[in-house]
């Protein structure tokens, strides 16, 4: 695959999963559904820049790490498969399970136990957990608890 081709890829996911976060968010209570769509609305106007760009020739040219092509491409197919996942699990276990499942899955992908591996998984879940007690405790903002609900 081409860096064209994985940066449209790329693009074309994160718009696919913007718009589903937009329309999830119209499930939650009026205010509650305000942070959440201008999230979506800012990844998905990040991804439709790097669409544009990739389209016009000017996109990222992101360096692929060591392996073979075949290596390379389950890598980064594992990597939107896990996104993918991450994202349809939130509504059945809830935002805290999938992203602590989700961020250590894809810090498996992305490191593959290269040195420092589980110190930025650990970083990354801890990060997670800071910003679900913060959001869902302190500002009140609630988030899909799936079946711990």
């Amino acid at each position: 695959m081409t860096a064209r081709a994985r940066n449209a890829v790329a693009a074309l996911a994160i718009i696919a999963v913007s718009v589903f976060w937009y329309l999830e968010a119209g499930r939650f209570r009026e205010l509650s559904r305000i942070f959440p769509r201008v999230i979506a609305v800012i990844l998905g106007g990040l991804g439709v820049v790097l669409l544009v760009l990739t389209i016009l020739g000017r996109g990222p040219k992101i360096i692929m790490a060591e392996g073979d092509s075949s290596q390379r491409h389950r890598r980064s197919g594992s990597l939107l498969a896990a996104l993918v996942l991450w994202t349809a699990l939130i509504p059945v276990t809830g935002l805290l399970a999938a992203s602590l499942t989700g961020v250590a899955v894809m810090g498996l992908i992305t490191f593959r136990a290269h040195r420092g591996t589980i110190r930025a998984i650990i970083i990354a879940a801890v990060s997670v957990v800071a910003f679900y007690f913060l959001f869902q405790f302190l500002l009140y903002v609630p988030f899909p608890l799936g079946f711990f609900g």
